[in-house]
Order: C-alpha cells, then structure tokens, then sequence
C-alpha cells in the first residue's frame, strides 16, 4: 500500500439491495477533504454519508455492481467485493411475506390502497423469471401461505376474511369477520393463525370457527406470522414507535417478548439452520437482521425499507420492498 492511498477491508453488511447503507472499513479515508472521498459501486457513485479516517458510510445506488471502491483525490484503492440484490418484480405492492410452492415459482400481491380492487391482486413469478397475473378477485390480498391441502391461502385486511385459492385458480371464502386481517401462518398440525392488525391473533379451529388467540398491540402496517421449530408463534407488529420488538406466542397463548431493538419489523424468515431473519420497514439504516438459535443479533443485509422475505430452500432469498421484490443470492 503507497502512502496516503486508501485501503478497504471490509464492507459490513457484505450484502446488500439498492437503497441500503453500507459501512466501508479500511484506513487512509480522509474527513478533512470529506467532499472528495468518493465510493463507486463498479462505476456507479454512491452518495456518501460519513466519513472518519476508517470508516466511509455510502447507500448502494441502482444498478449498483458488485465490486466497491474508494477514490479520494487521484488516489484508488483496492476493490472489495460485495454481493447486490436484482430485481426481479417491479410495480407490485407487496404487504408481507411472498411464497414458494412446492415447484419453486413465488406469489407476490399486488395488494392496492384500501378497498381498492385492482384487477390482478396476486402475480406468480414462474421458474424461468416471468412473472404473470395469478387471481384476481381478492380485494387489498395481504398475507399468503400455502397450508397442508397445498392451497393457497390469502388475506383480505379490507374484508377481514380468508380465502383459499385451488391449483385451477378456484378462489372460495374460508373465514370471514376477523378484523383487518393481515399476516396467516400455519402450525404444524395444519391449524390455521390470523393476525387482525387490531390487535388479536386468531386461531382457526377445524371447524372453520376462529377463536381468539391472543391479543397484542394494534399495528400500523400488517402483522406478520411465522413459527419456529418449537411451535411457538413469532409476531411482528409495527407501531409508530421508532423501536419495536418480535414477540413469541407459546401454544397456550401467552404472549412473551422474543427480541427487541428494531425499527419496524415486519417479514420474518427462518433459514435451514434454524435462524430467525427479520425484515426492517423504518427508513434509516434498515435491512435484514439474523437472530441466531443462540439469540445473537446482527445485521445481515443493508437494504431500504422491506416488508417480506421467503427463502427458496437452493441459496436464493427474496426480499419484497413496497413496489419492488428483490433476488439474492445467500450464502451465509
């Protein structure tokens, strides 16, 4: 290393979606001339944040490459390599997690502003990248999940009802006057959990009648449901609180707080190793954070604003914006 050249060590989070901020590690970042240090994305700039001697904060630009260096001046440091998420969807509204069926090929809403029926509520992108109208009949389509008949389930937070969509795109009501209903999960006997953003979880019983879970407190976007390997149930339920927490729900209904600390929490993930991701939708230095079976917190990808995350099971993580769903490829 040439004196006074910059030097890059490590970018943290090494992962990344258009819009995130990342942390640049190295020595040699000059705050004196801060103006001048610049960061490029292969050859897109990045607008820079902070600047100390070790540290260069930057947000990932659109069409960004995977490859960042520093300039300062005429002087160009080493490139680091740094792994960018892809488009995949765009003009889509997404409210939570999207799915994979058992082929591979992901559902995302289109979910509309309230009580609006937009002619397509659900898309699926198909296994070789085209994304094409699925069903269309469902008013502000919420949440999604497969259950064990291999039906697709959605919500209706404008109806406050379930419906159950067949492989021939059948669509038929399966439960209705359950609040704004958002995230659904289902545990692993096949019951089905609802979350009305009011402020219940409902259990659905076999019967088709729901019965109140627990209570929580009302959230301002959609709750998000997903269970861990014990069958305890996890929650997400954002408030107008710059700090919110994921809560776990044993299978007798009390409520207990998991983990704290973050800024809108939203879409929730587990991977095969049993840990938790969990998607952030509070503008700042958002992402994806892992919370391992240990219970250590991290962040793991930089990313703006997301509301839903699915993983594919072959490396590929999904990661659902408010318009855009992203494809990453995941190796952690």
């Amino acid at each position: 290393m040439t004196p006074n050249r910059p030097h890059v060590h490590a970018i943290y989070p090494a992962y990344a979606v258009p819009g995130g901020r990342v942390a640049i590690l190295g020595e040699g970042f000059d705050p004196v001339r801060a103006q001048e240090n610049r960061v490029y994305f292969g050859d897109k700039r990045a607008q820079v944040t902070r600047v100390s001697r070790d540290t260069l904060s930057a947000i990932v630009p659109d069409s960004a490459m995977s490859e960042v260096r520093v300039e300062i001046g005429d002087s160009i440091s080493n490139p680091l390599p740094v792994s960018i998420a892809s488009v995949i969807a765009e003009e889509l509204q997404p409210v939570a997690n999207p799915v994979f069926d058992s082929e591979g090929r992901l559902y995302v809403t289109l979910s509309g502003s309230r009580g609006e029926k937009v002619p397509i509520s659900v898309f699926r992108l198909e296994t070789d990248g085209e994304i094409r109208p699925y069903i269309g009949e469902i008013v502000n389509a919420t949440g999604l999940a497969f259950g064990p008949d291999g039906y697709l389930y959605v919500s209706s937070r404008e109806e406050g009802a379930i419906y159950r969509v067949s492989s021939d795109r059948e669509v038929e009501l399966v439960v209705d006057e359950l609040g704004v209903a958002t995230g659904i999960a289902f545990d692993s006997d096949g019951i089905l959990y609802v979350g009305d953003r009011q402020g219940t979880v409902y259990r659905i019983e076999p019967n088709g009648e729901p019965r109140t879970f627990c209570h929580l407190e009302p959230s301002i976007a959609a709750y998000h449901l997903v269970f861990d390997r014990d069958g305890d149930l996890l929650v997400t339920a954002p408030t107008l609180s710059s700090v919110d927490a994921v809560y776990r729900i044993n299978r007798a209904g009390d409520v207990n707080l998991f983990v704290g600390g973050f800024g809108r929490p939203q879409g929730m993930a587990f991977d095969a190793e049993g840990n938790l991701y969990v998607t952030e939708g509070l503008a700042g230095d958002s992402g994806v954070y892992r919370v391992t079976s240990e219970g250590s917190v991290e962040r793991a990808i930089a990313a703006p604003p997301l509301v839903g995350i699915a993983f594919d099971g072959h490396g590929r993580m999904i990661l659902a914006g408010t318009r855009m769903v992203f494809q990453l490829d995941w190796r952690a």
